[in-house]
């Protein structure tokens, strides 16, 4: 899809705007120990542009419960729908599936992106026929596809998306909820973006707790949103091992001044830190895996590929 281009005088403006001397805090090492002294700088600086210290200090006596259901039997593999108080006055589902066999076992956990479906897609669950042949057609099963490839799965819900988070319900954000998530959090210093993190980070925790799953090994991978959640995630935590997003990896900004991300995945000031290669670059040495579609419209190739060319 064409979309028409900004006239030359805000390129302009832009192109100062987001010129790369105002990235202070972009990876510029030429050497491994300055790059490992960089990593160890820029992580603190990312972790609070997400707004995760805004999160941990209004967090007060609260304690982090999560509450599971019966295991329902899926043939290879278990389900249970569970919920986790990641905050005050929140709670986060997700789906936990777990092969059968003798653990423990490696852990995968799958953000989604814009689904109104939410962490029910990932698990192959459908509202209805139309969607469950869309389901199979598109692979979006990828929770019952890493149980059965060995791992404990975890589907989580995602802020913004489904029935999770604040919708918009006054209309005021374009009816979309994840606009809405978005501004609630600005506003309270943190990031949407941040808040997702964050869930995942708690899930770790539990995780490392749970006596069937090795932790030692872990997956974060998603597609559009969900790819920018598991982004931000392996950039900041560093005990995700394999980070895979999916048609989510690109430039905020292109050269031609478009934004090619969803608002709810921006962060205030990031383009004062750096880039998205700079981000990626947190991720190293771990692994990471970037998929993106050559027919994508909403990230174009050319800047894809410049993206991963500078990571």
């Amino acid at each position: 899809m064409e979309h028409p281009n900004h006239t030359e005088p805000i390129i302009d403006h832009l192109a100062h705007l987001y010129n790369d001397q105002h990235r202070y805090v972009a990876c510029r090492a030429e050497n491994a120990q300055d790059f490992l002294k960089w990593q160890d700088e820029a992580r603190p600086v990312l972790s609070h542009l997400l707004g995760l210290e805004s999160i941990g200090a209004a967090l007060g006596d609260h304690v982090i419960r999560v509450e599971r259901g019966p295991a329902e039997d899926c043939g290879d593999y278990t389900r249970q729908l569970g919920f986790i108080t990641t905050e005050p006055e929140f709670s986060l589902p997700f789906w936990y599936l777990q092969p059968k066999g003798e653990g423990p076992f490696p852990l995968a956990l799958l953000p989604h992106g814009h689904d109104k479906n939410g962490k029910d897609t990932y698990v192959g669950i459908a509202p209805d026929d139309a969607f469950k042949e869309k389901i199979a057609a598109e692979d979006r099963d990828v929770a019952i596809q890493a149980v059965k490839q060995g791992y404990a799965a975890i589907s989580p819900g995602v802020r913004g998306q489904g029935d999770v988070g604040i919708p918009d319900t006054n209309k005021r954000h374009g009816n979309r909820d994840c606009r809405s998530q978005f501004m609630h959090a600005i506003l309270a210093g943190r990031s949407a973006t941040g808040e997702r993190v964050w869930d995942m980070m708690r899930l770790i925790d539990w995780a490392q707790d749970v006596p069937e799953i090795d932790t030692s090994s872990i997956l974060v991978m998603g597609n559009s949103g969900g790819g920018i959640i598991t982004l931000y995630t392996a950039a900041v935590d560093t005990r995700v091992t394999i980070a895979v997003p999916s048609c989510s990896y690109c430039t905020f900004v292109g050269n031609s001044g478009l934004l090619h991300h969803c608002d709810c995945n921006a962060l205030p000031g990031m383009l004062r830190f750096g880039e998205i290669w700079d981000v990626a670059a947190l991720i190293a040495p771990r692994a990471l895996c970037l998929v993106n579609g050559k027919e994508d419209t909403l990230f174009p190739l050319e800047e894809v590929d410049l993206a991963v060319e500078r990571a």
